[in-house]
Parts: C-alpha cells; sequence; structure tokens
C-alpha cells in the first residue's frame, strides 16, 4: 500500500513537472509564430507553447496593406513578446518588432556576405541620406555616395542628395550595431563588389552589351553594366578613325567583343571592330604585286607612310621606297597619291606599297579613295 502510494506521488509529480517543464516566453524574446486565426481586431498566433500568442489591432495597423492582407490561416512569421501577461492575462506579440529584428539579423548576415541589395532613398540630411531597408532606417554617409565628391561645395551637394530621395541605390550594409539602432550601408562598397563580380564573369572572345559612357581622343569607354571597359581607337573601325567621335556617341548602346581583361588591375579592352565585316579579302582580292593604285594618306612617320586603299585596308610605304626627292613629312594625311603594290601578307594582313617609279606622285591633283586605277601598270 505505501509503495503505491509512494508511486502515485512520483506519477503526481512528474505530471506537474511536465505542465510547467516548457520554454517560458520572455519579454523581449523573437519567436517563430503560426496564424491560428484572424479578426478584425486580433490575429491569434501559436508559439509553440503552453499560451497562445496575440498580436493587437494596433500592431496590426502598423503593417502596410499588402502585408496585413497576405496573413492567413497556417502561415509563419517571427513576433516579439511584448508582454508574458497582460490585465486580462494574455500573452501579447508583435509582428512589427519580430519583422524588424528579422531585418537586423539579415543586415548582420549582409555584413559578413557582402552581398548587395537595393534600398530606396527616403530622405535626406547634412550627413548622408536615409534609405528605407525593410522596416530600419538605413544611412548611406556622404562618404559612401558615389556623386559625391571631396571638394564638391555644399550647396551642389545638398542639391545631389535632394535629386536622390525616391530613387533606389544598390548598396552594401558595412555596419550594424542593433542596440544603438544604428545601420549603415555603402553605394562605392556595393560598386566596388559589382565590378568584382563583373570581372570574375567576363570571358575573353564572348561578346557584351553595352553604353557608349565617354569618347576621349584615345578611344571610348564602355559601360558593361557596372564596369568600364575600353575600346582603343585602333579598335574602333577598321578604316582610320582620327576620332572616336566619328563612329559613336555618348549613350550609344552596341555590342562589343572581349579581347582582354586585367583583374588585378580591374582593365577590360574591348573591339567594335572585331563584330563588323572584314573588308580585307574584299580589298586585297583586287590587288596583285606590282600594280600601281590610288590611295590616301593616313599618317607620317619617320619610317614610312600609311595609306589608306579604301574600305579601312591600310599599306605602308617604307621611306626607302620613297624616293630622294620625296620627303615623309610632306605626305599629309589626306593626301591622295597614286602608289606602287610591292608585297601582299595575307597572313599578316600588310601590303607593302612604293612611291619609286611613279611620276608626279605627289602632285596628284584629285583622285578617289580607293579605286584601284587601270591601265597604269
Amino acid at each position: 500500500m505505501a509503495q503505491q502510494q509512494g508511486n502515485a506521488q512520483q506519477r503526481f509529480l512528474a505530471l506537474l513537472e511536465n505542465e510547467y517543464d516548457y520554454d517560458r516566453p520572455r519579454r523581449g524574446q523573437v519567436c517563430s509564430a503560426t496564424v491560428l486565426s484572424i479578426d478584425e481586431n486580433e490575429v491569434i498566433v501559436d508559439l509553440g507553447c503552453k499560451r497562445d500568442g496575440i498580436v493587437p489591432r494596433t500592431d496590426l495597423e502598423m503593417l502596410d496593406d499588402a502585408y496585413r492582407n497576405s496573413l492567413q490561416v497556417g502561415k509563419e512569421f517571427p513576433v516579439s513578446v511584448l508582454s508574458v501577461s497582460n490585465r486580462q492575462g494574455e500573452l501579447v506579440v508583435s509582428l512589427n518588432l519580430g519583422l524588424a529584428q528579422q531585418d537586423w539579423l539579415q543586415a548582420q548576415e549582409m555584413v559578413e556576405s557582402r552581398e548587395t541589395c537595393e534600398a530606396k532613398v527616403v530622405d535626406a540630411n547634412r550627413g548622408g541620406v536615409i534609405v528605407k531597408f525593410g522596416r530600419l532606417s538605413g544611412f548611406v554617409p556622404n562618404s559612401q555616395l558615389n556623386a559625391v565628391r571631396p571638394s564638391m561645395r555644399e550647396e551642389r551637394l545638398d542639391r545631389l542628395k535632394r535629386d536622390l530621395v525616391g530613387s533606389t541605390l544598390r548598396l552594401v550594409v558595412i555596419e550594424v550595431e542593433q542596440q544603438r539602432r544604428r545601420l549603415v550601408l555603402s553605394q562605392r562598397a556595393a560598386d566596388s563588389r559589382r565590378r568584382e563580380e563583373l570581372l570574375a564573369e567576363l570571358v575573353e572572345g564572348e561578346v557584351k552589351t553595352g553604353k557608349v559612357s565617354n569618347l576621349v581622343k584615345f578611344g571610348a569607354f564602355v559601360d558593361l553594366g557596372g564596369i568600364d571597359g575600353l575600346i582603343h581607337i585602333s579598335e574602333l573601325d577598321w578604316k582610320h578613325v582620327d576620332h572616336p567621335s566619328e563612329v559613336l556617341g555618348v549613350g550609344d548602346e552596341i555590342d562589343v567583343y572581349v579581347l582582354n581583361v586585367d583583374r588585378e588591375r580591374e582593365r577590360i579592352g574591348l573591339s567594335r571592330k572585331r563584330l563588323l565585316p572584314d573588308p580585307w579579302p574584299l580589298v586585297v582580292d583586287k590587288l596583285h604585286t606590282g600594280q600601281v593604285v590610288e590611295g590616301t594618306v593616313t599618317n607620317a612617320a619617320e619610317f614610312g607612310v600609311f595609306v589608306s586603299l579604301g574600305e579601312g585596308v591600310e599599306g605602308l610605304i617604307h621611306s626607302s621606297e620613297i624616293p630622294q626627292e620625296g620627303n615623309c613629312k610632306e605626305l599629309e594625311p589626306g593626301s591622295p597619291l597614286a602608289v606602287r603594290v610591292l608585297e601582299i601578307d595575307r597572313w599578316r594582313h600588310r601590303i607593302a606599297l612604293s612611291l619609286k617609279g611613279i611620276p608626279d606622285t605627289l602632285a596628284l591633283a584629285s583622285v578617289e579613295t580607293a579605286p584601284v586605277l587601270t591601265g597604269m601598270e
């Protein structure tokens, strides 16, 4: 009998211990909750403990319409415990604070992963701009904005930041201090990350689409979606080009051939010419050794003169093939003249020309560029 009473007491104690042996929610704790029911005033959620939680109407009204309308029975989301027992003895939780905590955790993960994100600029102040990061407010300092320069005047800086309000920036999270509610992001770091990704993806020999971002004397810069590549002036066209503006304009969208990628120095060599029909066979098939043709001087150097034979194909008159009474410097770019074909190197795309044995070569009045002369051999 005594043994039976002892066993019953042990079972009672075990039941009592089981009744209270669970992780009781604590104020401020973030838990995963599942919707049990929804009405106009509150949402009842299952927290996985002995008591259900209540999301009050005041908290629901803080949600945007899209998210509030998406709530349905069975949906899971994070909540933060507001009170373990209010006046009615209810366990009150906040969906807004739970979602905000989720954003803090995501921000911390992004610091470590250096993953980029997009955020809308909602305000500007003296130090930078304010952006929305989920339900949090993030800060992008002036020093982390691409368009800001150290020497920029304050008036221009303020105007620039005001113009950013309403726009969406690509950013990287660089600092998270939840206790101080400090979330700092950087546009410059995001661009650096984007360049690294693009450089890693680029393959020599592939064709990319980009937009001309700048024209300079030696070539054209093309934006490939976050990083610029350079088309050297020699790779713009098969024909001679004095300035890139002759064939391209800023803002033009073009296809380019990737010549080389220097990942260490972040330099990309591009070509437009490689994607255009090669005029070499069309012109050279009409030429043969000893033939006299008409051309136009494109460039004069100490060692010789380059002559356009049409369609972007050039030949070289070596200085030794210019009569003694002639001079390289006298043959200015744009000057028409008749030349004799000495040699055609089809493999290396080179044509050797000569002025010897051609009377009055420096005094041709006017000839069209590139047609083959007949009856002059």
